[in-house]
């Protein structure tokens, strides 16, 4: 695990996750589903439908991802130490979210089916989806906390832009080798139990 060295723990009042690969082994099949879609390797899926002029081939588009998710879902386990994790937050008292950009239906699944004790939930159909930093923003006002209180916790890019786009912390999860925007990030924690200690010993 790295660490930059202005960050404090000690400064973090509320902790919002994001929920695929983060929490939970629930991500879809991405590469299936941008070849289903035509659309190239590292293509944004959302920014794909958006583009779509033609109502039927959006609607498929919309469809097909909506398939995916689903499915991904049904299969969805935990990531190893996320239980912990959120245990031993709740047990500091920390306000705890999650913000994805899955939608409603897939992510309800996904947290029903593993009882993921967070009930503040917020999908791309409750805010602008990440990298924007909408989510964040409403999540702040609702703990009314300011965004440099919170730390946000996530497994890709968009998650790092949407902290950044806040002015939130942030921690990358990454328990193989990480990404090159992975030193951007305020931490990088390769295993939830390390995390755990680290926070325990601050």
């Amino acid at each position: 695990m790295t660490q930059r060295s202005d960050f404090e723990f000690n400064n973090i009042r509320g902790v919002i996750f994001d929920l695929d690969g983060t929490l939970a082994h629930s991500n879809p099949d991405f590469a299936g589903l941008r070849s289903e879609l035509g659309i190239a390797a590292g293509m944004d899926v959302l920014a794909h439908v958006d583009s779509l002029s033609d109502e039927r081939a959006r609607s498929q588009a919309l469809a097909l991802i909506h398939d995916y998710e689903m499915r991904s879902s049904q299969a969805s386990t935990w990531v190893e130490g996320a239980k912990e994790l959120i245990a031993y937050l709740r047990a500091k008292s920390l306000p705890l979210a999650i913000l994805t950009r899955n939608i409603p239906d897939a992510a309800t699944m996904t947290i029903n089916k593993l009882g993921i004790d967070i009930d503040l939930v917020l999908t791309r159909h409750d805010a602008e989806p990440k990298p924007h930093p909408e989510g964040i923003q409403l999540i702040c006002q609702q703990w009314q906390l300011a965004p440099q209180d919170i730390l946000y916790i996530g497994d890709y890019l968009f998650d790092l832009q949407t902290a950044q786009n806040a002015g939130s912390r942030c921690a990358l999860y990454f328990p193989d080798n990480a990404p090159d925007y992975a030193q951007d990030a305020d931490m990088v924690v390769t295993c939830y139990h390390r995390f755990i200690e680290t926070w325990q010993q601050a």
